[in-house]
């Protein structure tokens, strides 16, 4: 097949990423998704199916999880063709080097990572191994022949920089040696390759730019930076990732990244990286997501990466209020380099072995955010109720989710609110759910640390225990009864094996710590009785 060219759309592509290694929602729920999508402005779709894509076992590749979520060809088909019809463009991600931990759990696998401790990256000395990525890869594009680009992942490949170091090779080599390999694949398929540029940013500098210049007509680099917020910021994942030593100086500042041993600072940089950087970088700040601009001189072509459902966030509720920000950061980046667009990134689970996150239900607020800051004018999502008073009820539940703990009035604010919604009472009570949730696992926490505090001694009369225990059983209650609903309301439109994770993250640990808790407070009573009497 020959290449068919690209090009760049008059319009940004403004997208949201799809993550399934997460809480499925059933097949039922793919008309409304895409409706509610294009009614917000989004024209993109990045599809990371992991073990849900119907890969043909007969051709050695069979990784699912849980076979109850995995796609026919017919839903996959579906999936394209409601997107098609609300003018979504489907962009297929399908892991080509790193992130292959749904591959690699399975020990007839296992051999093909190079790590077999954390096996997540391919083994691209084996030919074995590369052979098995490069169908997956195949089958993935067959599978989409109307999608223009191919997501191939490419990033946070750490062992293959261990490996490279224990063999005595340059890493930047051999990642560019395999990507070459993936692209002739996309290339014969007609299909524009995406990677992630985490990679080519941690092990820049003068000479490697010069290696990597000769993929700027033929990969999109789609840079992500999650964190960075405002027009500049004394953080930057640029030759490994490096604050500032002054900034260690500053009060607590509750954007700043963790510093661990052995981190690296801006101060520290060689002085050829700052030429690089350029204007990029004045002193210790960084322009914000700088990386647009680097790629941009260097003639590539970028996609911003912001996040609309962060793994780092759990089960309950997102910090909206930092997503938003990074979110407005990103669109102000694309929009001063002219460059393709951004894409809201929802990562359902960290790895395919952590537990699963909160679902997308959550995130509409941030796809909307997403739309209008890159020009898309969505519609009123919760219509009904005033713009003002929902942005008001999303900042809010922000800030709960990092400090405040007014949840208990907010989800009490919009049970009111609810009778006047016209659309999407669903993901409403989604919210409101979760707001609960929230305020019940603080008070359970709060229950836990009455009793925690007096693990070395049993002060308290036995009085005291009894209120202890009273106060267990009401939350252990309220927590039965906040499940019921959860899994009523949640399950019409979510199911399988993952599902049944998340509730159990949410209720399943905190009842099994109840009773904990209560043997420990009987005991304690016991013995205050003999000591105090009572």
């Amino acid at each position: 097949m020959k290449k068919r060219s690209f090009t760049v759309r008059k319009e940004f592509l403004v997208g949201v990423h799809l993550d399934f290694k997460g809480v499925q929602f059933k097949p039922s729920y793919l008309p409304q998704l895409m409706a509610d999508l294009a009614g917000q402005g989004i024209n993109a779709i990045l599809a990371e199916y992991e073990d849900i894509f119907p890969f043909d076992a007969r051709q050695g590749i069979d990784v699912a999880e849980d076979r109850s979520a995995v796609w026919t060809p017919a839903i996959l088909r579906r999936f394209q063709s409601l997107a098609a019809q609300h003018g979504i463009e489907i962009i297929p991600l399908q892991q080509c080097l790193g992130h292959l931990e749904y591959v690699y759990r399975w020990k007839r696998y296992r051999g093909m990572a190079l790590d077999r401790k954390y096996p997540s990256v391919v083994n691209i000395a084996s030919p074995r191994a590369r052979a098995m990525v490069f169908e997956m890869l195949e089958q993935v594009i067959a599978a989409h022949p109307d999608s223009r680009l191919i997501h191939l992942g490419m990033d946070e490949a750490h062992a293959l920089v261990a490996y490279a170091k224990a063999q005595k090779q340059d890493v930047l080599e051999l990642f560019l040696s395999h990507l070459e390999a993936l692209c002739t694949v996309c290339e014969r398929h007609g299909k524009t390759p995406v990677i992630w540029s985490d990679m080519w940013e941690d092990h820049i500098s003068p000479a490697n730019l010069k290696r990597v210049a000769r993929f700027k007509d033929r990969v999109i680099l789609c840079s992500w930076d999650y964190g960075n917020r405002g027009e500049r910021i004394a953080s930057g994942r640029i030759a490994g990732n490096r604050v500032s030593r002054e900034w260690l100086q500053e009060p607590e500042n509750p954007a700043a990244p963790s510093i661990g041993p052995g981190h690296t600072f801006i101060e520290d940089l060689p002085a050829s990286v700052r030429k690089v950087l350029g204007a990029d970088l004045q002193g210790r700040y960084f322009t914000s997501m700088f990386q647009a601009d680097l790629w941009t001189r260097l003639g590539f072509r970028v996609l911003g990466a912001s996040s609309i459902r962060s793994s780092s966030h759990l089960a309950v509720l997102p910090n909206f209020n930092q997503l938003n920000e990074t979110i407005q950061a990103w669109s102000r980046a694309i929009l001063r380099t002219r460059q393709m667009g951004q894409i809201g990134t929802s990562w359902a689970r960290g790895t395919s072995w952590c537990p699963p996150g909160y679902t997308i239900d959550l995130c509409w607020p941030l796809i909307g955010e997403l739309a209008r800051t890159m020009g898309r004018k969505p519609r009123p999502f919760f219509s009904g109720i005033p713009q003002t008073t929902v942005d008001r009820i999303i900042r809010t539940l922000g800030r709960c989710r990092v400090d405040w703990r007014l949840e208990r009035r907010v989800a009490d604010e919009m049970e009111r609110l609810a009778p006047r919604l016209k659309t999407h009472r669903y993901e409403w009570d989604s919210l409101k759910l979760m707001a609960r949730i929230l305020e019940l696992h603080r008070r359970a926490e709060y229950n836990g640390l009455e009793v925690d505090f007096f693990h070395s001694g049993v002060r308290p009369i036995p009085a005291e225990w009894d209120r202890r225990l009273r106060e267990q059983q009401k939350t252990l209650a309220d927590f039965r009864k906040l499940r019921k609903q959860v899994e009523s309301h949640f399950s019409k439109r979510y199911f399988g094996q993952a599902f049944g994770e998340w509730i159990e993250d949410l209720f399943g640990a905190p009842i099994r710590r109840f009773k904990l808790l209560a043997s420990e407070c009987r005991a304690k009573k016991s013995l205050a009785r003999q000591r105090y009497g009572g």
